[in-house]
């Protein structure tokens, strides 16, 4: 199988890029991953793990990290904010 046409379809947010074969649709997301999906086309289903595999999957591993810890400190951060209003309301409403 070969990719007839590939395009970018700026209809969606964010914009997707388009792989079509046979003239349905292969294929929707980002350019990377595109790229290897028409390089699996073109190797019969095949990818390179060392080249190809790995270093999508740093790229996806780091991202999840910085996730994580970006939800970690946004958790430190509410709590911070719930402590300062239960002493706000302690000091307004002593019993």
């Amino acid at each position: 199988m070969k990719a007839e046409k590939k395009y970018w379809n700026h209809s969606t947010k964010p914009s997707t890029y388009v792989v079509s074969i046979e003239g349905a649709v292969g294929f929707t997301g980002n350019y990377k991953d595109g790229m290897m999906y028409i390089k699996s086309l073109e190797n019969k289903g095949m990818i390179n793990f060392q080249e190809d595999y790995l270093p999508a999957m740093q790229v996806t591993t780091k991202r999840a990290y910085k996730a994580l810890m970006m939800e970690r400190e946004l958790r430190r951060e509410v709590f911070k904010l719930k402590k300062e209003l239960k002493n706000e309301r302690e000091k307004e409403n002593p019993q």
